[in-house]
């Protein structure tokens, strides 16, 4: 296995529109990031731009448990996630759907380190506590940039406000836990 590190930090962050302007419709932060794993990069300023606020909650649940390869219905840095399903058998978690494009990696717990392995079975890891931290600065950036969830201008309908709401929910339960 390789001895490298992982390593993901937010290049830029933007709405949907990107035009410079704080969109309170748009539901999700979106921007570039990179991702290296050992000694592979998967994701630089020259690739596409991912859904960040879907990856920041998909790294905090890598806190906790294991992650295969679309573990959560989509890709750990999905290009999108505009389709949200509150799961109505468990508080505080929501099922996120979007395009087939976007960056996936495994993520495996082992003692007390996180082992990581992209598609291209290229390997590192780290210390759990320093992929903690990694994670925590990562979503604390994307809630800097995205503000109060509570100024964000919900759809009406019941079901979409639900998926919001349980995305927040989740995210700060999450947190709560591992800061």
């Amino acid at each position: 296995m390789n001895q490298t590190d992982f390593e993901i930090n937010i290049i830029r962050q933007h709405w949907i529109k990107d035009d410079g302007k704080d969109d309170k419709e748009d539901l999700c932060s979106h921007g570039e990031i990179y991702i290296r794993i050992g000694t592979e990069e998967i994701s630089t300023k020259d690739s596409d731009s991912w859904t960040l606020s879907v990856t920041g909650l998909y790294l905090l649940r890598s806190l906790e448990q294991d992650c295969e390869l679309n573990q959560f219905s989509n890709q750990l840095a999905p290009c999108c996630g505009h389709f949200m399903i509150p799961d109505e058998d468990r508080n505080n978690y929501v099922v996120i759907m979007g395009c087939p494009s976007g960056i996936d990696w495994k993520i495996k717990h082992f003692n007390e380190e996180v082992i990581f392995e992209s598609e291209k079975r290229t390997k590192g890891k780290l210390a759990f506590n320093d992929y903690k931290k990694k994670v925590i600065d990562f979503t604390n950036e994307i809630e800097k940039f995205y503000g109060n969830p509570k100024d964000k201008i919900v759809p009406e309908d019941e079901f979409d406000k639900n998926a919001f709401n349980q995305f927040w929910a989740e995210w700060a339960e999450l947190k709560t836990k591992w800061k």
